[in-house]
């Protein structure tokens, strides 16, 4: 009767887990989750922010990161890779985190517990985005889904815009 639904959740389960992207999308999602730790950390009103006012801009800096790592996991899950891209935004995360990070360790002093807490998160988010520069650097390739559009490639070019037009 409905056999479309184990096909289409097999279809999604190999459509999510292919191997050169899949690490990339581990990483990206707990990166994801530490921004949004870090981000709610720098909410909250408990605790006071340093004396510096370049500190200050961290919380910018990492809204900016968070934008640049969501457009990367969008294109990583939607499979709309292109590698150049990818490095670039990759490399932009990584110098951003690492300022925010360094900003961080130059401002600390030793009593914020919560502070301490966001320093750990950046730096993990350190590792993080070094990872993601060099698995897209080098396991990866340029790729563009055909998923999404069926029968892509079989028509004739009007039909095949018209179907991009209803599918965006």
């Amino acid at each position: 009767m409905s056999t479309s639904s184990p096909l289409i959740s097999e279809e999604l389960c190999k459509y999510l887990i292919v191997y050169p992207f899949l690490p990339l999308t581990i990483s990206k999602s707990s990166s994801l989750i530490l921004y949004v730790i870090s981000i709610v950390a720098w909410m909250t009103r408990e605790w006071r922010f340093p004396s510096s006012s370049i500190v200050t801009l961290s919380p910018i800096f990492d809204l900016i990161s968070v934008a640049i790592l969501l457009v990367t996991l969008w294109f990583t899950l939607q499979k709309f890779f292109w590698r150049k891209l990818e490095m670039g935004m990759n490399i932009f995360g990584l110098i951003l985190c690492s300022f925010t990070t360094f900003l961080l360790l130059i401002n600390h002093s030793s009593n914020l517990s919560m502070y301490d807490n966001i320093l750990y998160n950046h730096i993990l988010l350190v590792v993080s985005w070094t990872f993601n520069v060099v698995w897209s650097t080098f396991h990866t390739m340029d790729t563009v889904s055909k998923l999404l559009i069926p029968g892509w490639g079989e028509a004739t070019e009007e039909q095949e815009i018209e179907a991009l037009e209803m599918h965006f």
